[in-house]
């Protein structure tokens, strides 16, 4: 329902093309930017399946995604610690770990390399530390994170609106470590312009882009900066 759609393109819509928006990674559209590996886990709607963001992270890990951008999340009235969220999502928390593994990690990218060699591609690009697990932080205006975004090794985004001070909805204090521009649609009741404009699927309405809000876009501008970093570090050759 176009949820995803608009998250991927705060990260990686094509920039200065003078067509619709810039992402925070976009690049010039000369191969340059990032790239996304979209797994989808929901189903239409805001439900989703556990089964499917399990395939998802090992998916991903097994294919090679450095960053793996989550605009999801379950929300911290029923998870206050880590504790309890692995009681009930041991199988999902696993499959975080595998992706977040280093000694897998860095074993992944030597096959892949191998597999690039044969076809004479170029080597992929290393990264510093491992990959990255970023989670929205949720939008229920609780005084902690939600989960998994909670879990110590991960990241939580909270949200900020246009006026920089934390949105309405934003889950805010214990678990979330940094906050990003999601918008607050009650800064400006009649105007949307106080959300975030990104792409959308044109079939729903016509259109090909559309303001939303939340700390699921609040999640992939520290999605796209991260990208940014692991891209200079590269550079510089501090893998």
């Amino acid at each position: 329902s176009s949820h995803g759609t608009h998250v991927a393109g705060i990260v990686a819509a094509v920039n200065n093309n003078g067509i619709g928006v810039s992402g925070v990674a976009g690049g010039t559209g000369n191969g340059d930017g990032a790239r996304i590996m979209s797994c989808q886990i929901l189903s239409g709607g805001r439900s989703g399946n556990m089964n499917a963001s399990v395939n998802a992270f090992i998916y991903a890990a097994d294919n090679g995604a450095h960053i793996a951008q989550c605009s999801w999340g379950y929300e911290t009235d029923g998870y206050k610690s880590d504790y309890q969220y692995f009681a009930s999502y041991g199988l999902e928390y696993w499959a975080i770990q595998y992706f977040l593994d280093k000694d897998r990690f860095a074993e992944n990218e030597k096959r892949l390399n191998q597999q690039r060699a044969a076809k004479g591609l170029p080597a992929r690009t290393q990264i510093i530390d491992g990959p990255l697990v970023i989670f929205a932080s949720g939008n229920s205006g609780f005084a902690a994170s939600s989960y998994p975004g909670g879990l110590m090794n991960c990241i939580s985004v909270s949200a900020t609106g246009p006026d920089g001070y934390p949105a309405y909805y934003t889950n805010y204090g214990p678990g979330c470590n940094i906050a990003a521009p999601g918008g607050d649609y009650y800064l400006n009741t009649s105007n949307s312009k106080s959300q975030i404009l990104s792409t959308y699927i044109s079939e729903i309405d016509g259109q090909d882009y559309t303001y939303m809000g939340g700390t699921s876009m609040a999640c992939p501008h520290v999605s796209g900066v991260a990208a940014l970093g692991l891209e200079y570090a590269a550079k510089l050759k501090k893998t």
